[in-house]
């Protein structure tokens, strides 16, 4: 018997079930290494895309099982066959997958996709006599509903499906009070609130490190690049080397950032508009300053929306769509002026994880409305809330006009931020998850016994 099995047996084990891609699901990425510095060994199934963390691929801890992708014939078939073969497919390599991890105390499930993930995974509880753990990010049916319709019979089995294996989770969390109460009171399911929180490389920086990353960002992105060689050669178009420090440019044009998955539930019509709209306002106003707009991620709309940008003819606005390694990332937010969300909630009960790590680098946010946003965002207070493309052109304006000499209610946003003592992810989890896992096993434990 290997080392590693007898540590195993000696050990906790859980598997953390993404029906996804692993390294774009940062949630359950923090999980896992949360459950690894708590001593527990982890065997993540996924599908594999983005790279996971490095901390992640390093730990002798974690494990990972990519299953075996879709096979891309089936998007050619009629929908509904092609929902059902995709769903037999999907099944059989994740039942198969689990039963195949040599010791399985517990798993913990992203919820959606919940078709075929929460029935498999319940299945492979009962078999195997571990418990199930469900992490709620939104509701599968409502998402599945912005393509198929509310009414169709596929989204109803949908919703029929999730809400009955939800039930026979041992525990669940959810990433809102809004949602815990619709689970409560629609479902049956109690569960605890579990806010997303920023890891501690969520953080602001000095200007020292913002000037090196767009130097690093110029290397690959003219945008970065200085607009004049009278600041010196290591000048970038924000940040200029003055004696042995740096500077912040005072003709620099303001950097916006919005991360996003291209997905329906994001429409960037609203932003693109916003933009036309600030483009007519900085040809009158000359206090208004140039934007340099910088929309990170991947996802199936990307060339839908990259088309519709390249046919704007903007002047005063430049858009750069692009993909950030992980470890540069928030990097790039804390170099922001200004961060958009445009995700807005099939089920109206999830938050955008993009927002928390704004906020994690003191990154004021405009993000669009839905009705439990202000779990999150305050508004007038660390960002702002819009409800169309008219709404956030003014807000744009009444930002930047001025920028960045004068002082604005974006730059209090950004004190406001930076007074408040944030909770941060590790210090969270260990405060509500990790009570319900120690409740899991030793109810497991004390069955065991029995």
């Amino acid at each position: 018997m290997s080392s590693e099995m007898v540590n195993k047996i000696n050990h906790k084990c859980i598997s953390v079930v993404v029906l996804g891609d692993f390294g774009r699901s940062p949630r359950m990425q923090y999980h896992t290494l949360s459950l690894s510095k708590n001593n527990y060994y982890v065997d993540v199934v996924a599908y594999k895309g983005a790279e996971p963390l490095e901390e992640i691929i390093q730990n002798d801890k974690i494990h990972i099982h990519y299953m075996k992708d879709v096979p891309k014939f089936l998007t050619s078939l009629p929908k509904l066959l092609q929902y059902v073969l995709k769903t037999l497919w999907q099944s059989f390599f994740l039942f198969w997958t689990l039963l195949s991890i040599q010791k399985l105390d517990g798993i913990l499930l992203q919820n959606p996709p919940s078709i075929p993930t929460l029935p498999i995974c319940w299945f492979v509880s009962w078999i195997r006599n571990s418990f199930l753990f469900i992490d709620f990010h939104n509701y599968g049916y409502t998402i599945l509903a912005l393509a198929s319709g509310k009414q169709s019979l596929l989204v109803r089995f949908a919703e029929w499906c999730e809400k009955y294996f939800s039930r026979k989770a041992h525990k669940s969390i959810c990433v809102t009070k809004a949602m815990k109460d619709d689970l409560s009171e629609n479902w049956n399911v109690r569960a605890s609130v579990f806010y997303d929180c920023a890891p501690d490389i969520f953080h602001p920086i000095s200007i020292a490190e913002k000037h090196h990353f767009f130097l690093k960002m110029s290397q690959h992105y003219a945008q970065f690049k200085p607009k004049s060689s009278e600041y010196g050669e290591e000048s970038t178009c924000f940040t200029k080397k003055v004696g042995s420090g740096y500077e912040m440019l005072q003709s620099r044009p303001a950097l916006i950032v919005s991360s996003t998955s291209w997905t329906e539930d994001e429409d960037f019509s609203i932003l693109l508009s916003a933009l036309e709209d600030y483009e007519h306002a900085a040809k009158l106003q000359k206090d208004l300053p140039d934007l340099l707009v910088c929309i990170t991620g991947k996802g199936p709309m990307k060339s839908y929306y990259e088309t519709l940008i390249e046919g704007k003819k903007f002047t005063h606005v430049e858009i750069l769509t692009l993909w950030l390694k992980f470890e540069d990332y928030p990097i790039f937010l804390a170099c922001a002026d200004l961060g958009i969300s445009l995700h807005n909630s099939s089920s109206g009960l999830d938050l955008p994880m993009k927002v928390v790590d704004m906020f994690g680098c003191c990154l004021p946010v405009a993000a669009v409305s839905f009705s439990c946003i202000e779990e999150l965002v305050k508004d007038g207070v660390n960002g702002t809330i819009f409800k169309d493309s008219q709404q956030l052109s003014k807000q744009l304006q009444k930002f930047f006009s001025g920028f960045p000499q004068k002082h604005t209610q974006l730059s209090t946003f950004h004190e406001n931020l930076e007074g408040t003592s944030s909770l941060r992810w590790n210090e969270n989890w260990n405060h509500t998850v990790a009570p319900l896992l120690r409740e899991l096993y030793s109810q497991k434990v004390a069955l065991k016994n029995c």
